[in-house]
């Protein structure tokens, strides 16, 4: 289920995500929504790294792999 959310950004920042989306052929919406899972995705890495002794490229694999297994459960 989508919901609908407002967000203020100034003009230069509007420009930019008008001109990103439009490059990669998909709404502003879609642009923002990506950007904010790989921001997501990134501070879970970082957590996995934290408790772990995981390095960088290990604990991307968890995180990917975990990614996908939710995926998987959400496609069901």
């Amino acid at each position: 289920m989508a919901r609908r959310v407002t967000i203020e950004v100034d003009d230069e920042v509007a420009a930019l995500l008008a001109a990103s989306a439009a490059e990669a052929q998909i709404s502003e919406g879609e642009l923002v929504e990506r950007a904010l899972r790989a921001m997501d995705l990134r501070s879970l890495v970082a957590q996995i790294r934290q408790r772990s002794e995981l390095d960088e490229d290990a604990a991307l694999q968890l995180v990917n792999a975990e990614l996908r297994a939710a995926r998987a459960e959400r496609a069901a």
